[in-house]
């Protein structure tokens, strides 16, 4: 009876003893699991953007500027790479030159830029767009915000849709010309403008449009002045409407003919010069 109780308090005190061992054990795994952990992190590169969300419509470019610390005693190379909606592109770019990766120098930082450039027909709404900084089997992941908040359109064409005409020479031409805002956001100071042939003149009856709303259009008439003694032919006549955001252009082509005066005047000059030929033989002729 006594024997069994001896044994009995010593295989408890074995467990006990044991037990404690265990868990010696797994606090001393526990410590060195956080503190890899930790010397982990601090090896991990740094990548940070100053400003992930920016706003602004699909015709125009998300800058984003940011910087890569490389924290470890080796010079490493960052692999980027990014996740983009279908239709939408990416630039990264360091020191000006454009890189799909960079090198940063041990305990030191780079900077970075990234542009991102949407799709026309994106969405008017946020886009998360993930940017991963890769080395070494290591990720340092960014999450930046693309907002769409509209989109900037404009066409311009001739009222009739006819891109062509014809005048003559020392005469002025009008054309009229419709200018519509087909995109979703309100267009403001709209200049117009025209590329013409040497000498030729052009003046529009409105030349700034102060602001043009979505879906909405502003008729506008531009005459073209040919000057005097222009040859006959076909010539271009360029009309563009532009703004801050964005510029839409036509080309209309002009026939120039020679007018009606200037072809009786041609044809008198003609007359007269074989007249006096005519003149000149019939007296000297004879002699």
């Amino acid at each position: 009876m006594f024997k069994g109780f001896i044994f009995t308090e010593h295989l408890k005190s074995r467990i006990v003893s044991n037990a404690l061992i265990l868990a010696c054990i797994s606090a001393s795994l526990a410590v060195q699991n956080v503190a890899a952990q930790e010397a982990n992190n601090a090896l991990s590169p740094n990548f940070k953007v100053r400003l992930i969300n920016l706003e602004a419509p699909s015709t125009e470019v998300f800058r984003y500027s940011g910087s890569i610390t490389n924290p470890s005693g080796q010079e490493k190379i960052y692999e980027l790479q990014s996740s983009l909606p279908p239709g939408w592109s990416v630039a990264y770019k360091t020191e000006g030159m454009q890189v799909t990766s960079i090198n940063v120098e041990p305990h030191t930082s780079k900077e970075i830029s990234i542009e991102i450039t949407p799709s026309y027909t994106a969405d008017i709404k946020k886009h998360i767009i993930p940017v991963k900084a890769i080395t070494q089997g290591d990720t340092a992941v960014v999450k930046l915000e693309s907002v769409i908040k509209g989109t900037y359109k404009m066409e311009i064409s001739t009222q009739n849709q006819v891109l062509s005409g014809n005048t003559t020479t020392g005469s002025k031409k009008e054309i009229f010309l419709t200018i519509k805002n087909t995109g979703s956001m309100p267009l403001e100071n709209i200049e117009l403008a025209t590329q013409l042939p040497s000498k030729w003149e052009s003046s529009f009856e409105v030349d700034k449009i102060d602001k043009l709303e979505p879906g909405k259009t502003k008729n506008v008439k531009v005459n073209i002045k040919v000057p005097d003694k222009t040859i006959a032919g076909d010539y271009m006549v360029n009309v563009s409407a532009k703004n801050s955001n964005l510029e839409s252009s036509l080309a209309y082509r002009m026939e120039v003919k020679t007018s009606l005066l200037t072809g009786w005047l041609g044809m008198l000059l003609i007359i007269l010069a074989i007249g006096f030929i005519y003149i000149l033989i019939r007296k000297y002729g004879r002699r």
